[in-house]
């Protein structure tokens, strides 16, 4: 997944100009003055001032006293009250309402392989009957029949037969009125059925079959229902008040050689003693280290990605990932108080490097990520205590994720980044553990964890993209997919209101896509940004060749009008764009994919009748600007491209390929491919995807020996706005413009 930035002039966006003195930026300068100091700030909290720093466990070194009186709550007899209130509550079952019915199935089921045994084969064995009647009942029915009871069943006369049956149909019903909750209850149950069976069948040989038949179908009808079990024991733990004490003034809180408990930490907390000591040496070391960190990023991202040293908010958001990874790893380390081992803070510290280097792959740049994952893992170093082995854990798992995420698109590719991160976090921990002499008691708790981290670290990637992305103004794979899907409101009014239009967009998004993945640009940007690029045709759609039937609007109005009408879609489609709210990065080629072209047409047209000038052919120009990526590039060719080969008559690869290279020349001739990152390879290599993807899709046919001249003319005639006119009285297109206004 690949992230896009907006377009930065000259090193500065307008957003970005300092305000106040000239050639400070402000905005930039309060960053870079915040960033070293919320991070020092964040890891340093353990070191501030305080008078005890006793934890569970430990032996005071020193006799405590109250220096004032104070109410504090008594944490042990608080949980304890709240665990008895807990387990005071019953267990909670809900009703199943298909065990009755379930249990009368299970009745007529066994009767009925009775019944079906003893008819068709009456002349086995009693014992044969048996196992083919359990045969077909399974190891779940008829598990609590004995063998005696069966063999009466299979002696007996049908009149018996239905004896039993109606009586153990009132029996089962009449037990499933009552509740049945567990095993306890459902044996309790049995055995009320075969005392009202012999109850019912006063001294008949049948009383014993009927009560176990009867209990064998019995089940429990109520289902125990964790949820609200532990939510009525929840409520009685919250109900239950807190148990408050009185300190008094010169009370003695600890003594000197007691172990400190947990009665001891509520005082303490109490009276605010209980913080980290504050040490000046390591808080001022530590906020150098910071500060070098910080300058050195600087230094690099100025260095080797310009585009993101210069676009304050992308900074933005690159500080805002590492400060909140950071301020996570304090929190799951040592902040809240929580007693976690040395390896249960490298484990949570494995998961947020990981985290924050796979939204920075995503959101900022790929390399970078690498480089604060790098930087990152020495925080996790320094967190333990200069230990080594989790900090090369988090480095390893941070690149295996952001590997993992470099190009995801879909749901699939969420598992994938859960498998990689985990066979990546559980090969670590053995490898490492195997060099450290871990017990493997602790590498396979060390895999579990591993497992966790994995999916923990892809959930809070998947949360933390889609809350930074828009606030920040970037773009990723999820939302282009997202965009492409043909369902979207606007590229249904596209097919609604332009269908020609629609068309068109949706081959040049064909054509951008395959030329992207020829020079590795961003294939599924150029695609999507394909997909709207002449969405501003949906103000006018008539005017443009594609959309029309019957007339052409441009035969009855002047060319100057014309030229200003179909240049004016690039305007429109900026101003659907922002109403839609269309990424940045799409908007960008929306106003870029004719660059500064010219409405040739028209502008052959005008001149017919004047001379013409530097002039008048600005007028008929395109305000630009001209592209800026290599997406915004090939969107561009693709778009003149496809336009140009709908004017092909009969085409062949020949005749394809010399259109594509004349457009492709005439776009080089007139500069529009100058501001993008196109290199001339790149661009010979489009011009190879799009002669061979145009071959494969206008099903080239032999060219016949009586191909007019003016069909060849035409075709190697297509300028780089692929406006073109055909001959008097047939119809005229034009990419953009053209006498009928023309379809790209």
């Amino acid at each position: 997944m690949k992230p896009h930035f907006p377009f930065v002039n000259g090193g500065t966006r307008k957003s970005d100009k300092a305000i106040g003195l000239p050639g400070i930026n402000y905005g930039r300068v309060a960053l870079a003055v915040a960033t070293p100091l919320v991070l020092s700030v964040v890891l340093s909290i353990h070191l501030l001032p305080s008078k005890v720093s006793l934890k569970l466990g430990d032996i005071s070194p020193e006799d405590i006293i109250a220096n004032r009186t104070v109410i504090y709550r008594d944490t042990t007899e608080t949980d304890r009250r709240k665990e008895q209130a807990a387990q005071s509550v019953p267990k909670q079952y809900d009703p199943d309402p298909n065990a009755s019915e379930q249990a009368q199935s299970a009745l007529r089921t066994v009767l009925h392989a009775v019944d079906v045994v003893r008819s068709s084969y009456a002349n086995l064995p009693v014992d044969r009957k048996i196992a083919l009647v359990r045969s077909r009942l399974g190891s779940l029915l008829g598990s609590h029949v004995s063998d005696r009871s069966f063999a009466t069943l299979l002696s007996a006369e049908p009149e018996t037969v239905r004896e039993v049956e109606d009586c153990s149909q009132k029996i089962v019903n009449a037990r499933m009125s009552r509740e049945i909750r567990d095993n306890a209850d459902l044996q309790i149950a049995r055995e009320s059925a075969a005392a009202d069976a012999a109850k019912m069948l006063r001294g008949k040989p049948i009383a014993a079959v009927v009560g176990e038949i009867a209990g064998d179908a019995l089940r429990p009808n109520q289902i125990y229902s964790e949820a609200r079990t532990l939510e009525r024991r929840n409520t009685a733990r919250d109900r239950s008040l807190p148990v408050y004490k009185q300190l008094m003034a010169r009370e003695l809180v600890l003594a000197k050689g007691q172990q400190v408990l947990q009665e001891h930490i509520d005082k303490l907390e109490a009276l605010g003693l209980r913080h980290p000591k504050f040490d000046y040496t390591r808080i001022l070391s530590l906020t150098l280290l910071v500060a070098a960190m910080v300058a050195l990023m600087s230094a690099y991202l100025a260095r080797y990605h310009p585009n993101v040293y210069s676009d304050t908010k992308t900074l933005c958001l690159l500080t805002t990932i590492v400060i909140f990874g950071t301020l996570a790893m304090r929190v799951g380390g040592s902040l809240l108080g929580i007693n976690l081992s040395s390896a249960q803070v490298g484990y949570l510290g494995m998961l947020w490097v990981a985290t924050a280097g796979m939204l920075i792959a995503v959101l900022v740049n790929p390399q970078i990520a690498v480089v604060v994952a790098t930087l990152m893992s020495i925080v996790v170093s320094l967190l333990l205590d200069n230990e080594l082995r989790y900090a090369v854990c988090a480095l390893l798992t941070a690149f295996a994720g952001i590997y993992s995420v470099a190009n995801i698109r879909g749901r699939g590719d969420y598992v994938r980044a859960v498998g990689i991160l985990g066979v990546t976090g559980v090969g670590l921990v053995w490898i490492v553990g195997g060099i450290s002499g871990d017990r493997v008691q602790d590498m396979l708790i060390g895999s579990v964890w591993a497992g966790v981290i994995a999916m923990a670290a892809t959930w809070l990637f998947l949360i933390g993209t889609a809350l930074l992305e828009r606030p920040f103004n970037t773009t990723t794979h999820i939302s282009l997919l997202e965009l492409a899907d043909t369902n979207k409101p606007l590229l249904r009014r596209m097919v609604m209101e332009a269908p020609g239009t629609y068309t068109h967009s949706v081959a040049v998004g064909h054509l951008s896509e395959s030329a992207a993945e020829a020079i590795g640009a961003d294939s599924l940007l150029a695609r999507v940004a394909s997909y709207y690029h002449d969405i501003g045709k949906l103000r006018r759609p008539h005017f443009f060749i594609e959309n029309q039937h019957v007339e052409n609007v441009h035969d009855r109005i002047n060319p100057t009008l014309s030229a200003l009408v179909i240049t004016s879609h690039i305007k429109d489609g900026l101003e659907i764009a922002r109403e839609y709210k269309l990424p940045k990065v799409i908007q960008d080629v929306i106003e870029q994919h004719h660059g500064t072209s010219l409405a040739q047409y028209f502008y052959t047209q005008f001149t017919s009748e004047q001379d013409p000038s530097v002039v008048l052919e600005q007028q008929f120009r395109y305000s630009g600007p001209k592209p800026q990526t290599k997406e915004a590039a090939i969107t561009m060719l693709a778009d003149s491209v496809e336009a140009a080969s709908r004017s092909l008559n009969k085409p062949t690869p020949s005749k394809i390929e010399l259109l594509v290279n004349n457009i492709v020349a005439e776009k080089l001739r007139d500069g529009q491919l100058d501001e993008s990152d196109l290199t001339f390879r790149e661009v010979s290599k489009i011009t190879s995807c799009f002669a061979r993807v145009l071959t494969s899709t206008m099903h080239a046919r032999i060219e016949y020996p009586d191909a007019t001249l003016a069909d060849e003319r035409k075709t190697t005639n297509a300028n780089t706005d692929t406006e073109r006119a055909e001959p008097a009285g047939e119809a005229k297109e034009n990419q953009e413009t053209g006498p009928t206004a023309a379809a790209s």
